[in-house]
């Protein structure tokens, strides 16, 4: 069973992403400057997909940023994500396990949270990492899901490209009347999409059966239409995956010459993604090529080379490439290295637990052995090679094995049990019809019975054995003239590129003469306009330098104009403010009084009054504060003088401000500042900010509800957020609610009115400290999160 193993590109949907490094770039960009923690989740989980295709290295750490920060702000979502990811990672990195426990673990996700699309996307990836395995059983039951999750989710092209990979896998499995019903029922889908990938995958799809059905005029025609479609999509990933594909089958008709430039254009393209894994597969497909013209040193070189870069990639593919490496060692007749390279390659498939290669793979360990005359040695891996390949029922496999096992006796002089599998190997042969396997046990036969003196029998497998001769030799005849002329041709080809290249270096020289005076004339004539230019600029310059000063001026005082009409508005509000919200709390206070101070209300009725008497101070007492501030940083009087304190007594002595009205809703209050957590801000700005955002949040909270307030120390800067479980707000609202300095209010979960100046006032202080302020997160109906941000203080030189 001394055969290559090539390995074939069959178009899975969802491993793949069409990235290009500019749009990583940008959203590296992007990042660096967007500061709401859902959204940098969404960017990293991005940037980690769109590095599939260019280096798949980098996927990990960008999705195991989006998983950390996922992690910590409880975003179910962007963590599933982030685990998908992860799942690619680990499969282009060779570990399977770990690729299935991070899918399985994001589709536990997505269902907990019922994201049809996420689960979709997540079942698609598994079912591709099944069929990776070999598991086609499961990868069909995972593309069924996705195709079911991608219906509710009202996603057609999504159903396709699951029909397309289900079709795929049944072309594999030989199933091919389920293989056309999916790839029918995906074009049927396609047809009002008319989406180009799709029907390049279905043309990929057919032409692999056609290929399988030994009908390679309908394979070739399928393949090269799903190559121009790949091209016009310049989708180089799938242009390399047809040329590999059309040159398997051009190797497999003897047109080696057609094969080989087809690999090399597949080894092109492999290069050009920086793709250390299809460059590893293609160079094992372009060694077989050489191998079957007998060019066994061109052969070795790219296998050696082959296995240098897919060694940590692809374990199933760097395994097959140390067999391949094996076969030519034993030709060379290097027993004992062709037995390190086939133990290395044993080991491999032992872990993956992939039979068939095992078969193969002991086969070749026994015959190595038999070589060196280790009898006992070569008959223990045969029996363990026979064994797995009748488990598989694998008929082509065993018939090698009772050859071997039949040379084994008859070199013990066993020669009932040579004769047995010799017997055994040539009945198999003839039903299968494989010739020169049925010529070698026909001499293995002639050999056994003329050693046990049966010579009639000798003579009547001789026969049998000439007559096979005769004809596989007409045969070999045959491909080596195929062989001979493929290679005139390619010695041909190389010498027609040679004088083509030759020709190319001539006129590039003439061209770059002609240039280089073209330069020398245009640099003299560029200089002179230069010298013109700046005569003319300065003569300009002073022209103009007096309608620059006096465009700065009547900028400067168009927006000295803007700013006094805003604060003239702010002003007229602030008056509005002061004369019926200031004035209203103080005229009810009064009145009270008055009526206690009359006797016209009891001591116990003035009692019951207290609380809101208390609610009207604490809320009158807010206003004044803001309105003072207002106004002192309105006549550029407020002082911004920055310390460092501890923040959680700060916090904390806020907490009795507002005890009653806490304690009037039922509000849970929690400070989750940790006790040594220092902050470097103006102490006056951190009351008033921390004592608004508080006073905002149990005013838009219910009853039950709960704040908290939190602290997070980064490298150059602290975060404080107060979040709560109240109404929230809606995005528009959110939106901008700290993007301009106009005053607004709304009323609270119990009618409470708003002055609207705290806002405005926040935004202010916080810009003074160097520092910003958001809403963080918002949505109606689970609360809300607004976060500020301060520099640190600056390390002393």
């Amino acid at each position: 069973m001394k055969f290559v193993i090539p390995v074939l590109f069959c178009l899975f949907f969802n491993l793949l992403s069409l990235a290009n490094k500019p749009k990583i770039d940008s959203l590296k960009t992007k990042l660096s400057y967007t500061k709401v923690d859902t959204t940098r989740i969404s960017i990293l989980n991005q940037i980690a997909t769109e590095f599939i295709n260019v280096s798949y290295d980098s996927i990990l750490p960008y999705s195991q940023k989006a998983f950390n920060l996922s992690s910590k702000i409880g975003f179910l979502k962007g963590k599933g994500i982030a685990l998908k990811n992860k799942s690619i990672y680990y499969f282009y990195a060779g570990n399977q396990a770990e690729s299935i426990n991070k899918i399985e673990k994001a589709i536990q996700l997505f269902e907990e949270i019922e994201d049809n699309l996420e689960l979709a996307k997540a079942y698609q990836n598994y079912g591709v990492l099944s069929k990776d395995q070999g598991d086609s059983k499961k990868a069909l039951e995972k593309f069924r899901l996705s195709i079911t999750y991608y219906q509710k989710a009202n996603n057609q092209q999504g159903v396709i490209e699951n029909l397309i990979n289900s079709g795929n896998v049944y072309q594999g499995l030989g199933d091919f009347d389920q293989a056309l019903e999916a790839f029918a029922k995906a074009k049927k889908f396609n047809i009002k999409l008319n989406n180009l990938d799709s029907r390049a995958r279905i043309f990929s799809g057919e032409g692999l059966m056609a290929e399988k059905k030994g009908d390679f005029d309908e394979a070739i025609q399928k393949l090269t239409e799903s190559l121009s479609l790949f091209k016009q999509l310049k989708n180089e990933k799938l242009i390399c995956g047809m040329y590999n594909n059309l040159a398997n089958i051009s190797r497999k008709q003897g047109k080696y010459l057609e094969s080989i430039t087809y690999f090399e254009n597949a080894l092109t393209s492999a290069e050009k993604m920086n793709n250390p894994r299809l460059q590893g597969i293609i160079l094992n497909n372009l060694a077989n090529t050489y191998l079957n013209i007998n060019d066994d040193d061109k052969a070795a070189s790219l296998y050696k080379r082959a296995v240098s870069i897919i060694k940590d990639i692809d374990k199933i593919t760097y395994a097959s490439l140390l067999i391949n490496l094996s076969l030519i060692q034993t030709k060379q007749k290097k027993y004992e290295v062709a037995l390190k390279s086939l133990d290395s390659s044993l080991n491999i498939f032992r872990e993956l637990g992939s039979k068939s290669y095992i078969v193969n793979n002991l086969f070749n360990i026994a015959h190595n052995h038999f070589k060196l005359n280790n009898l006992p040695k070569a008959k223990a891996f045969y029996v363990e090679s026979r064994s797995i390949a009748e488990e598989l029922e694998d008929q082509y496999s065993s018939l090698f094995i009772y050859n071997g096992l039949g040379e084994v006796y008859l070199k013990e002089n066993k020669l009932d049990s040579a004769y047995y599998f010799a017997s055994k190997a040539f009945t198999i042969s003839k039903e299968i019809k494989a010739l020169p396997e049925e010529s070698t046990a026909a001499k293995l036969l002639y050999n056994i019975s003329k050693s046990d003196g049966k010579a009639q029998d000798a003579l009547e497998y001789l026969e049998v054995h000439d007559k096979l001769k005769d004809s596989l030799f007409n045969d070999e005849k045959s491909k080596a003239l195929g062989i001979l002329e493929a290679e005139l041709g390619f010695k041909s080809l190389k010498e027609q590129l040679e004088l083509e290249k030759l020709n190319q270096q001539l006129e590039n020289e003439v061209k770059v003469n002609q240039r280089e005076t073209l330069i020398l004339v245009l640099a003299f004539a560029f200089l002179a306009l230069i010298i013109v230019v700046v005569l003319l600029l300065k003569i300009k310059k002073n022209k103009t330098k007096a309608n620059d000063l006096l465009s700065q001026k009547n900028n400067e005082i168009e927006l000295k104009n803007l700013k006094l009409k805003e604060s003239n508005l702010q002003k007229n509000k602030l008056f509005s403010i002061i004369s019926h919200d200031l004035r209203s709390p103080v005229n009810s206070l009064s009145q009270i009084f008055d009526m206690y101070a009359a006797q016209q209300i009891s001591d116990e009725e003035f009692k019951d009054w207290l609380p809101e008497i208390n609610k009207n101070i604490s809320s009158t007492r807010l206003l004044i504060d803001n309105l003072l501030n207002w106004a002192s940083e309105t006549l550029n009087k407020a002082q911004v003088e920055k310390s460092t304190f501890l923040l959680k007594p700060e916090v904390n002595s806020l907490y009795d401000l507002f005890y009653s009205p806490l304690k009037d809703k039922n509000i849970q209050f929690e400070n989750n500042i940790t006790e040594d957590f220092k902050i470097y801000i103006d102490i006056n700005t951190l009351k008033l900010v921390v004592r608004n955002l508080i006073s905002n949040a149990i005013k838009f909270c219910n009853a039950e509800d709960k704040i908290s307030i939190s602290a997070t120390h980064f490298e150059k800067y602290d975060r404080i957020c107060v979040q709560d479980t109240g109404v929230g707000m809606t995005s528009e609202v959110a939106k901008h609610l700290f993007s301009n300095s106009s005053i607004t209010s709304s009323l609270g979960t119990k009618k409470e009115k708003g002055k609207g100046v705290g806002t405005v006032l926040c935004k202010t202080f916080i810009e003074e400290n160097g520092g910003s302020i958001w809403v963080d997160f918002s949505e109606e109906g689970k609360g809300t999160r607004i976060c500020f941000e301060v520099p640190n203080q600056p390390k002393e030189q």
